[in-house]
């Protein structure tokens, strides 16, 4: 959820904390907030900034209804255009690319890819799990090399970047078959 969002919810929470809890007062018999209310609204310019507020509160609350009920648009990649038409793969085909390119390599145990696209093309950082007797620098330069080849051949993409960060160093949990 984007940081907006957040925000608004967190003041869209706290106003409706505050209405419900005058409004329980008032059902416990507490009648101060309705007198309270009551002279505060007796002004007609109270009354419209009070109207306004409320339709600002509804629209919002459609707007939050709305946004909430959207699916995430996947992100995607454009490869190339055409004069057929524009040719695009989805952040997760390449992310499963980029995980069958690193189970390639020996000593990597699991990777989680994390992409982005700058002005040169596509940097990808991985995030890795490797195990504990394995040559660090040699494997990251082998998963770099391997990951940016899959990606231009396979995909088209070009890769300005493949960024690698060890996580973890462990032993490997199953038994492989080399």
């Amino acid at each position: 959820m984007r940081r907006q969002h957040l925000m608004f919810f967190v003041i869209f929470a706290l106003i409706i904390l505050v209405a419900s809890g005058c409004v329980f007062a008032v059902a416990l018999g507490w009648t101060v907030p309705l007198t309270q209310m009551d002279n505060f609204l007796a002004v007609t310019g109270n009354r419209l900034g009070v109207a306004v507020g409320s339709a600002c509160l509804i629209l919002l609350s459609f707007w939050a209804l709305i946004s909430a009920s959207r699916r995430p648009r996947e992100h995607e990649v454009v490869i190339r255009e055409s004069g057929l038409g524009r040719i695009e793969i989805a952040a997760s085909a390449l992310e499963n690319l980029i995980r069958r390119a690193a189970r390639e390599v020996r000593d990597v145990r699991e990777v989680k890819p994390v992409m982005h696209l700058d002005q040169d093309g596509l940097v990808v950082l991985l995030h890795m799990n490797v195990n504990p007797d394995a040559n660090l620098p040699e494997v990251s330069q082998n998963v770099q090399e391997i990951i940016q080849e899959h990606l231009e051949k396979k995909a088209g993409v070009h890769v300005s970047q493949v960024q690698v960060l060890i996580q973890s160093v462990a032993a490997d949990l199953r038994s492989r078959v080399d």
